[in-house]
């Protein structure tokens, strides 16, 4: 039983109660840390029982049962609410912490107190304020450790941390109104073909909508449209500092990246017969791996010597290894292998056939770990051939859409899959983790390979001749971008992180309540820088910024004269690809005297790289 992340408090919902925590940070040069910490406790003084009683993209409600009576308590957890709301009906109410509670209302001894407002002080030296809506006034009789009512009570509890003293009067006049879930709409205008719009529709109940008080997260203070923000920077995360909004209706804007196929740039004459060479030898790669991760690399690079094939005007070849990646792929889509796909009926979803006998197997594919990253490699490879092959495309058109939707299903409709079940709609980014539970909540590690999954249905769109695919791609594609540009890629300008962290340069591993500068298959430097960057592909244009480079590759340089162990040539090619961006003659002279490359990438794919980056 581990908390969730609903921002800005931590919570934990046990057996009897909801436990609510704002967490100190804890920062080092290795890791930042959202201590959890009980500080206050809202439940009741008799015997309940849970379950969840709604869920949407933005909420889970919660409602505990009396076990002997009619009774219940009801909490609906909305992303970003600034109070923690209890829903009571014929219970009594019980507030609890584990520090010493010091006053209630200005009164320092221990006894009782009625009325409709609380402020209550720890002797953590925090401050919560809790509200009887609707003028209930209710009773209570607190000690050093407990605050409880003296009779039973139906009417609606709300209780917030108050982080400075001048908060309060917004706290106290936005208290009457909270939200219990919400619904979010993604929108275009005619007018910025190249834009989209996401509008967070907030439900509630109380008083005034417009009233309502949420918080926001840094990205999306730089996303949001005319934001009447009456707490700026109230409440500190680990992701940076919440800034509070009134309103029950947010809209964001999202820029669309441009980029299709090819880099914008075009390749370099000079370095396009150099290009070709390599192709020459190449072109025989396949996709011999027999877990989806590492085939679906293999055939994701397939598909990347296509497109440079037929950039180059190398239309032999180009048919060549699209013959090759036909077989290879349709290994995975006619279920050909001795690792099939498979449905799984219980959290509706796709998964291979090992995956699904072990958590241990395919990088945990069956408890849906990274199938974002998976099935993005494998619809790129689909898009590919669809690009060329109409009839191919069409034939198995059914199978790919099937794997877009696994990942990043846009329809609430659908009885089959989740609606984007890795994208976090209000964190803005994707979760790897999966079914898995930990400590810290949901992780992601690469994002890198997510922007590529959302790339990759961009790019189907654009081979079945789909707008609304297409789009759907480039939003999801847009929303990723921005989140890693403010939580994963650290440069001077950027304010999350403190210093001691922030020299990093980059996060390894994002979780809802911590940051740690790692992978999970190793802490050397090359492999936490260069998870953020495979594979190297167009799109990379917008996620590589050249200031972020400029800022991280004096870190991620030192693998290059590391002796023990030395850096492997398949790491120095991400490393030297990356560092184009800078230098692009120097990084041309290095990638050539790589010897072996990862799995997803080729030595005619990194000389494009070099070779398509603007002077």
């Amino acid at each position: 039983m581990f908390p969730i992340v609903p921002f800005p408090y931590h919570v934990l919902v046990t057996p009897g109660n909801l436990e609510i925590s704002l967490p100190w940070r804890v920062s080092t040069s290795t890791f930042v840390i959202a201590t959890y910490v009980k500080n206050i406790i809202l439940g009741s003084m008799e015997a309940v029982d849970r379950q969840v009683s709604a869920y949407g993209l933005l909420s889970v409600t919660i409602q505990w049962k009396e076990k002997d009576g009619s009774g219940t308590m009801t909490s609906p957890i909305v992303r970003g609410s600034p109070y923690s709301t209890m829903i009571y009906k014929n219970l009594t109410p019980a507030i609890y912490t584990i520090h010493a509670i010091l006053a209630v209302n200005d009164q320092w001894s221990p006894g009782t107190v009625s009325g409709t407002q609380f402020l209550i002080q720890f002797n953590n030296g925090q401050k919560w304020k809790l509200y009887s809506l609707e003028n209930n006034t209710i009773t209570f009789h607190w000690t050093r450790s407990a605050i409880q009512a003296q009779s039973t009570f139906t009417g609606v509890l709300r209780v917030a941390l108050v982080a400075n003293d001048g908060d309060l009067s917004v706290l106290d006049g936005c208290s009457e109104t909270y939200p219990v879930g919400a619904s979010v709409f993604p929108f275009v205008c005619s007018e910025e073909p190249d834009t989209a719009f996401i509008s967070f529709n907030w439900e509630t109940r109380g008083k005034d909508p417009a009233n309502l008080l949420m918080m926001a997260l840094p990205h999306h203070m730089d996303a949001l449209v005319q934001p009447d923000v009456v707490l700026p920077n109230a409440y500190r995360t680990v992701k940076g500092e919440m800034s509070g909004i009134l309103g029950n209706t947010w809209i964001l804007r999202e820029g669309l990246s441009t980029i299709d196929w090819y880099a914008p740039s075009g390749i370099d004459e000079g370095k396009r017969d150099t290009i070709l060479a390599a192709l020459q030898r190449d072109k025989y790669k396949r996709a011999g791996s027999y877990d989806p991760y590492w085939n679906g690399k293999e055939l994701a690079a397939m598909a990347r010597l296509i497109l440079i094939a037929e950039e180059l005007q190398d239309s032999e070849t180009a048919a060549f290894i699209r013959g090759n990646l036909k077989v290879d792929l349709d290994i995975w889509l006619l279920s050909n292998n001795s690792n099939p796909l498979m449905f799984d009926t219980t959290w509706k979803g796709i998964c291979s056939n090992k995956g699904m006998d072990s958590p241990n197997n395919d990088f945990g594919q069956g408890w849906f770990n990274d199938h974002h990253f998976h099935y993005g490699y494998f619809v790129y490879a689909a898009a590919v051939l669809g690009k060329g092959d109409g009839d191919w495309l069409r034939a198995r058109r059914d199978k790919i859409l099937a794997l877009v939707r696994d990942y990043a299903n846009p329809s609430s409709e659908d009885p089959y899959f989740p609606v984007s079940r890795n994208k976090d709609w209000f964190d803005g980014h994707s979760w790897a983790s999966g079914l898995f539970a930990f400590g810290d909540s949901k992780n992601q590690e690469s994002t890198s390979e997510a922007i590529n999954s959302y790339y990759a249905i961009a790019l189907l769109g654009d081979s079945l001749g789909d707008a609304s695919i297409k789009l759907w791609g480039r939003l999801l594609l847009a929303m990723e971008l921005r989140s890693v540009h403010k939580y994963w890629q650290i440069t001077s300008e950027g304010n999350i992180y403190p210093d001691v962290f922030a020299a990093n340069k980059v996060v390894g591993v994002l979780w809802s309540s911590k940051v740690d500068y790692a992978t999970f298959f190793g802490n050397n430097v090359e492999y936490i820088h260069c998870i953020q960057m495979m594979p190297f592909t167009p799109i990379s244009q917008d996620l590589l910024r050249a200031e972020w480079i400029e800022e991280e590759y004096p870190v991620v340089s030192t693998a290059l004269t590391r002796t023990n162990p030395p850096v492997s040539d398949d790491w120095k090619a991400f490393i030297y690809s990356a560092y184009s961006i800078l230098d692009k003659e120097s990084a041309w002279s290095e990638i050539q005297t790589i010897r072996y490359f990862d799995n997803g990438n080729t030595m005619t794919n990194a000389l494009y790289f070099v070779a398509t980056r603007p002077t």
